[in-house]
């Protein structure tokens, strides 16, 4: 892997905990970007797993930056990466996700081409198996049906329509992180949800492209299987930080906090979305046609868990070659 210096060097991020089953397969291909200037650090978040985590990253040599931590969750293990990235620019790769090969070469020139726009890139993405197998319909994970470039208020609708964007998906400008703060560490399940939010609020735009290069893979042993007790009480945390900003910059023609309230109902944060009511109701931000709209969203939320397990009940049957 040569080094380009007319290119930003830019520095992918691998955090693992327990990680043995995948990380070969996510490492080598952050190895084989077809982009030439990167370094790849591998973060160990503190793995118990007799030492097969650190066996495996330690015989990769000088190819990558290997970094052992006590165990702090994904937010610590990034933010750890982080100050110890020599980069221009920020790509998070999952233990058992996989890039492309064009990945991060994609992104960078669709930053470079924004020239001075302050924006992050995303990319789509396709699920995968525990087997790399790919789930579905290779569109499925697609956010927009074509690339484009939102502002930073829609890409908060955005987010909030369409549920958290794939971390992993992103290349995101180190000064980004110098502006808006780390992950926060104390947040265990939805870190990811609250940085996309602060960096939009932030006044950063997206680049958006069609192009899905990340390949993200569906377990069993994923905490997005069994953290629904986290994901509520990170949503209760998140919404203590973010809902007097979304009010602040919310207004007629975009009620940031109307949006952020619905996807919050939909996934039946229920004290989250009261919240964001009797907020709104201080500064008369919701109609009383809103406020019903919640009111039934949330009647959607309780139902949505069977629907989700019937779908995917089907979906994981399906097999794209």
């Amino acid at each position: 892997m040569g080094e380009n210096k007319e290119l930003p060097l830019v520095s992918i991020i691998i955090p693992v905990y327990n990680g043995s089953e995948y990380m070969e397969e996510a490492i080598d291909s952050a190895l084989n970007q077809t982009y030439s200037n990167l370094e790849v650090l591998v973060v160990n978040d503190g793995s118990r797993d007799d030492g097969a985590t650190e066996r495996i990253a330690l015989s990769y040599g000088d190819r990558i930056r290997y970094i052992s931590k006590p165990n702090g969750g994904v937010s610590s293990a990034l933010n750890e990466g982080i100050r110890h990235m020599k980069g221009e620019y920020f790509s998070w790769l999952s233990h058992d996700d996989v890039y492309a090969p064009n990945k991060v070469a994609n992104q960078v020139k669709m930053l470079l081409e924004s020239k001075d726009l302050r924006a992050v890139a995303l990319c789509g993405h396709k699920q995968i198996d525990k087997n790399s197998a790919l789930l579905g319909d290779a569109r499925s994970a697609l956010r927009f049906q074509k690339s484009c470039v939102l502002n930073w208020q829609e890409a908060l609708i955005s987010l909030f329509r369409q549920g958290c964007y794939n971390g992993c998906a992103f290349l995101i400008p180190k000064a980004v992180f110098d502006e808006c703060g780390g992950f926060h560490e104390g947040l265990r399940y939805s870190q990811d949800m609250l940085m996309w939010i602060r960096i939009f609020l932030g006044g950063y735009w997206l680049v958006y492209s069609d192009q899905a290069d990340v390949y993200c893979r569906v377990h069993d042993k994923q905490l997005t299987q069994t953290g629904k007790a986290l994901y509520y009480s990170d949503s209760k945390a998140i919404g203590d930080l973010v809902i007097p900003a979304l009010c602040d910059a919310s207004d007629g023609d975009r009620n940031l906090l109307f949006y952020y309230a619905k996807n919050n109902a939909v996934y039946l944060n229920t004290t989250v979305v009261k919240d964001c009511m009797l907020a709104a109701k201080q500064k008369k931000l919701f109609a009383a046609g809103q406020n019903l709209q919640l009111r039934t969203l949330l009647i959607y939320g309780r139902l949505r868990p069977l629907i989700r397990k019937v779908y995917y009940r089907v979906f994981k049957r399906v097999k794209t070659q």
